[in-house]
């Protein structure tokens, strides 16, 4: 059943109740969003965002500052690779709980949309089973091994990519050239 289904269902009953239309909707949501939030607590949301956060940032910011420095045209020395890596460290670590709150608090609200309080107390019971604590252990770094993996599959593509890139843009500038001549 659909939040909006719920929420649905939830208005049509609320007479019986004693509540009206909108407070039933919003006692649902409410439900909903609590349920979404103890889902989140039951999968240790707030360890796995962090432990992922400075590898996957890590993983992202290395492979930005080549990109960079390529489409620079520039070789950064190793020292200030490291300089600037910790630099970026440093600031990850600043924002890493504001971060994962704010993350947290948006993962409840996206739950509570797509589930109803009682689908997300079933997933909530489901990640109870060992196979599941298994898997939220093991998440974090499955995550981050997939992503490098998929990052150097992407490296293979990348050159093609690139001249396709180029070309749309050449093409893009002959055919404005072209227009400002006639």
């Amino acid at each position: 059943m659909t939040l909006i289904l719920g929420v649905s269902m939830m208005i049509l009953s609320a007479p019986v109740h004693g509540l009206t239309a909108s407070e039933a909707a919003v006692a649902e949501a409410q439900e909903a969003l609590e349920a979404s939030y103890r889902l989140l607590d039951s999968t240790h949301y707030e360890d796995q965002v962090k432990a992922s956060v400075h590898p996957m940032g890590l993983a992202v910011f290395d492979e930005f500052l080549d990109l960079r420095a390529q489409n620079d045209g520039i070789t950064l020395a190793d020292d200030l690779k490291q300089k600037l890596r910790r630099a970026f460290v440093e600031q990850l670590d600043l924002v890493v709980e504001e971060f994962t709150r704010d993350s947290k608090i948006e993962a409840g609200l996206l739950y509570a949309q797509y589930y109803t309080a009682s689908e997300l107390n079933r997933l909530a019971e489901i990640y109870r089973d060992p196979v599941m604590q298994k898997s939220l252990d093991v998440g974090p770094k499955l995550q981050i091994d997939l992503m490098t993996v998929g990052m150097q599959n992407m490296r293979k593509h990348q050159p093609g990519m690139e001249q396709r890139m180029k070309q749309v843009i050449d093409e893009y500038l002959s055919d404005i050239l072209a227009e400002e001549t006639s």
